[in-house]
């Protein structure tokens, strides 16, 4: 046992012995109050007398209203938030981009500040738009091309570089 459960142990036991000493041999006739303690007990009185008068003469309307009210079952939780119905354009953001046929992007060109991708066999810079699909190329990079709806400009599609042999 360490020296510090030692000290705890021994205060604890310190403790307990003073809670019996107290009980055991404390005058049986000592009062709660020093000096009587009359004063204070007659100011309980008065404040328990009180209470029992104002609750004997019933509840005031509001205060009726309030505890029915209190008493019901909710129809719903409070704090449940509700959010409005997505509107048309909003679930089309939602929806995810799918392609309809399968885009393949097979090379990258670069002569002084113009960058070019393959797709499919041809070449697109960005903001061409991919004919069938109806997509726009946003970004083009040695290792992967960006493409989005153009409708749907946070809604993007990022293509990484297929090897051809």
């Amino acid at each position: 046992m360490t020296s510090r459960e030692k000290i705890i142990i021994g205060l604890m036991i310190l403790a307990v012995g003073y809670g019996v000493y107290t009980v055991v041999f404390s005058a049986p006739g000592k009062a709660a109050f020093p000096g009587g303690g009359h004063k204070e007990l007659k100011a309980l009185n008065s404040f328990v007398s009180k209470i029992a008068a104002k609750t004997k003469t019933g509840l005031s309307k509001e205060q009726a209203y309030v505890l029915q009210k209190i008493r019901a079952e909710w129809k719903q939780d409070p704090f449940v938030q509700i959010q409005p119905k997505p509107t048309r354009e909003e679930e089309a953001e939602k929806r995810p981009l799918v392609l309809k046929r399968k885009i393949a992007y097979t090379g990258f060109l670069e002569m002084n500040d113009k960058r070019l991708a393959i797709l499919n066999g041809l070449e697109y810079e960005i903001g061409d738009r991919l004919e069938p699909d109806g997509l726009v190329v946003r970004e083009i990079n040695p290792t992967y091309v960006v493409v989005a709806a153009p409708d749907r400009k946070n809604m993007t599609m990022t293509l990484p570089m297929e090897e051809v042999e």
